[in-house]
């Protein structure tokens, strides 16, 4: 009998230790998401103007220019990032990754036109400000939270044919 009263007392005392150091244990921190970075993008088309005729051209180039200013608002530096080759659309679509973080006002950002492969088709026109740069503003803005993602959509950008010289007569 004795046995069994030590073997009873033994099973109480392992649950009440159980039981009391539950209670001591940390309890798990809780789930905190890591801060997600968004990305921004800038998408549009260029064109070319020839003559009365208007076609898309491929392996056409925009740039992206960015002033950076120090605490003061001194320039500081200008970035550029170049854009992709348009497609046989003339469709242009490029991520600017990390340039939210060096520019501290993306509506400072101008987007220009870069380069155009088209022999007959190289001058670049200032048609919805192709030459001195259409701005990145919120109106031409959306997001797009499925890809954490500003995604900038221009109007369209115009190269042409070299102005003909007149004749003389």
């Amino acid at each position: 009998m004795a046995s069994t009263c030590t073997a009873a007392n033994l099973l109480l005392l392992t649950m009440v230790v159980v039981v009391a150091t539950a209670d001591y244990y940390a309890p798990p921190q809780p789930y905190v998401p890591k801060p997600t970075t968004t990305y921004m993008a800038i998408e549009g088309f260029i064109l070319c103007k020839y003559g009365y005729k208007t076609y898309p051209i491929q392996g056409a180039k925009v740039k992206v220019v960015c002033p950076m200013v120090d605490s003061h608002g001194k320039l500081v530096a200008k970035v550029t990032i170049s854009s992709y080759p348009t497609d046989l659309k003339g469709y242009f679509y490029f991520i600017t990754y990390g340039l939210s973080h060096k520019v501290k006002n993306i509506s400072s950002c101008k987007v220009k036109l870069e380069s155009s492969p088209v022999y007959t088709c190289k001058t670049p026109t200032n048609v919805n400000k192709g030459v001195t740069g259409a701005p990145l503003s919120p109106e031409n803005s959306k997001f797009l939270s499925h890809d954490n993602l500003t995604l900038y959509t221009l109007e369209p950008f115009y190269f042409s044919s070299p102005v003909a010289p007149k004749p003389v007569y």
